[in-house]
């Protein structure tokens, strides 16, 4: 090592810092502080004259094939600006350009290709960029790519937080404005205008739905509704099947419907969309526990017209709307001045009437108070779409795969515990058996040979081999035996032409017969979520069938569901109730009309309970 070398080692503990180094990192902090995309690009373009010795630098945006000169600094500015070259030219000198050397680095976001930076210098001063310096510049269009992807984060992140509070802003005005009067036509109104700001459309209104017919009641931005207008009557027919369907549904765009309930709504109302110029919609029934009260509806004759924010919110104006709706026309009902006026009506009637008769009248109202009051009889519960089915029931199954060629029973056949109910096909099985049988008797043979030979491990080996052929056969006995099917219980043969199963090829488990018992029927029905409190287990069960409608059965409650049986429609609850069947009266498959008898009640508690419970639940509804 020379002197000139022992000069330029720094002393132990520090190391060199190129000019470069620095500027690199200043650039890069600086660039990672700036929180615009497009000030960033700036600040690369002036970085990369910092960082290396360049006489020029400019950005090239890729667009259609090919890199746009978007900004240049330096002698050649004029000449680069708006500039569009090949991309795969970019890094040669242009035609303008003589005797210059070229770096050229891209700036990535989100692993696509945003900008280019490019940098030239004489190649006669300075020579060509080495890899070190080109690495350099690579580093800061790197850095300048994380710089503009934590930008457009912040840019989305402001974004979202932005749409958020307008959409909180919303939501809160929307609350305050329905819920601020007990009005009804004002609240249609209020609804209808307040949803322009949630999304945007060409038509929207809001429309009272009651035994399927929509009356459409506001209309956006309009200060009444035309009854005669062809296109609002277009729109209430619209309103109404949607609202019987009873679930929101959007119509994403009218000549392309992507599910099958846009298909079918645009095959029932395609022409009347065309006429009325819509392309899409998105309509939301008023729906709450007790119904539907209403449908709000919003047109659009562009397709897609509401993202699915928009939707969002759509829908909680919906379920506002719902509250509010339901709440003004229960206020509408409340009787107050007229229910007054007719009580002080009728007490100027009774005070006319003469003392006697008065006193006749007012006996006669406790007399019948007190009957309806304390005779007390069981009450009836009206049972949903009962049907008998056997109280005991068990599967005839094959236990081996094989073909069926006997069938020892009929339809209604009576069968004791393990009487035969088919055969399997049991010929191969049987010859197997044979062949098993047979070959014991020759390995039996070939161990005898053996021990008069002495031969004791031939007599050994063929011991063990008279076991394995004796358990196969054993085996096959079994089988044999499992091809005969029999019944698991004793009962009546349920399926219909068991014989027809003659012939057919059954696998292990198949089902071939069904047997049950119907000397005892269990009855399942349901009944209706409002009365099925009052039901119990052991309740009595009534019942007349279609066949013998002069006769009752009697039965009684066995167990009462715990989750409803209905899919769709009014809420019931399962129910079963066991019925002797001695005489074979009911048969299963029967319809039946059955009433169970709860506890006793009064007349009177009989006639208030529908209202006193919708009452309470109105009640509720209307203070909570």
């Amino acid at each position: 090592m020379d002197s000139n070398t022992l000069a330029a080692t720094p002393p132990f503990g520090t190391s060199p810092v190129a000019p470069a180094t620095d500027a690199l990192l200043d650039a890069t902090l600086d660039l990672l502080t700036t929180d615009d995309a497009g000030a960033i690009a700036g600040k690369a373009l002036a970085a990369a004259g910092r960082v290396l010795p360049v006489e020029g630098t400019s950005i090239w945006v890729p667009s259609a094939g090919q890199l746009h000169c978007r900004g240049a600094i330096g002698d050649r500015r004029e000449a680069l600006t708006g500039l569009a070259v090949p991309a795969d030219e970019i890094e040669q000198p242009l035609p303008h350009e003589v005797d210059v050397a070229v770096a050229v680095a891209p700036i990535v976001l989100a692993e696509r290709t945003v900008a280019v930076v490019r940098v030239t210098r004489s190649f006669a001063t300075h020579g060509g960029f080495a890899i070190a310096e080109k690495d350099t510049l690579r580093r800061l269009t790197m850095a300048a790519g994380v710089a503009m992807a934590n930008a457009t984060r912040l840019a989305a992140s402001e974004r979202t937080v932005a749409e958020t509070s307008r959409e909180l802003a919303l939501i809160t005005e929307m609350s305050r404005e329905i819920t601020s009067t007990l009005d009804l036509d004002r609240v249609l109104r209020t609804v209808v205008n307040l949803a322009s700001k949630a999304l945007r459309f060409d038509r929207g209104a809001i429309a009272l739905y009651e035994h399927g017919v929509c009356d459409i009641r506001a209309v956006a931005g309009a200060d009444g509704v035309d009854a005669k207008d062809t296109a609002l009557q277009d729109l209430a027919v619209r309103a109404a099947w949607a609202a019987g369907v009873g679930e929101s549904f959007f119509l994403s765009e009218r000549s392309d419907p992507g599910s099958d309930a846009e298909r079918t709504f645009v095959q029932i109302f395609g022409d009347d969309l065309e006429r009325d110029g819509a392309m899409s919609g998105l309509y939301l029934p008023l729906k709450d526990e007790e119904g539907i009260v209403g449908i709000l509806l919003f047109e659009a004759s562009r397709p897609d017209f509401a993202t699915p924010r928009e939707r969002d919110l759509a829908a909680i104006l919906a379920n506002q709307s719902t509250v509010a709706v339901r709440n003004a026309r229960l206020y509408r009902q409340v009787p107050l001045a007229s229910a007054i006026g007719a009580i002080s009506a009728r007490k100027a009637a009774w005070l006319d009437l003469p003392a006697q008769r008065r006193r006749a009248y007012l006996g006669a109202s406790i007399v019948a108070l007190a009957v309806l009051t304390l005779v007390r009889w069981p009450m009836r519960v009206a049972g949903v779409e009962p049907v008998f089915r056997p109280l005991v029931r068990a599967d005839v199954r094959s236990t081996l795969p094989g073909l069926i060629d006997r069938v020892f029973v009929r339809e209604g056949m009576l069968v004791d515990r393990g009487a035969p109910v088919a055969h399997l096909r049991d010929d191969e099985r049987r010859a197997e058996r044979e062949a098993s049988l047979a070959a014991v008797a020759g390995a039996e043979r070939a161990a005898a040979v053996a021990a008069s030979r002495g031969d004791a491990a031939e007599e050994r080996l063929q011991r063990l081999r008279v076991d394995v052929l004796r358990r196969d056969a054993d085996l096959l006995d079994e089988q044999i035996r499992s091809s005969l099917v029999r019944a698991p219980v004793r009962g009546v043969i349920l399926t219909a032409r068991p014989e027809e199963r003659v012939g057919s090829h059954a696998d292990a488990g198949d089902l071939v017969a069904v047997v049950g018992r119907t000397d005892s029927l269990e009855l399942e029905f349901g009944v209706d979520e409002r009365d099925i409190t009052r039901v119990r287990v052991g309740d009595e069960v009534r019942l007349r069938i279609a066949a013998l409608p002069q006769h009752t059965f009697t039965g009684h409650v066995t167990s009462i569901g715990a989750t409803s049986a209905s899919a769709t429609g009014p809420v019931s609850f399962p129910v079963r109730a066991a019925f002797a069947n001695p005489d074979g009266l009911l048969r299963p498959g029967m319809a039946a009309y059955a009433r169970v008898l709860t506890e006793p009640a009064s007349a009177l508690w009989r006639i208030l309970r529908t209202p006193v419970r919708a009452t309470r639940l109105a009640w509720w509804r209307f203070w909570s």
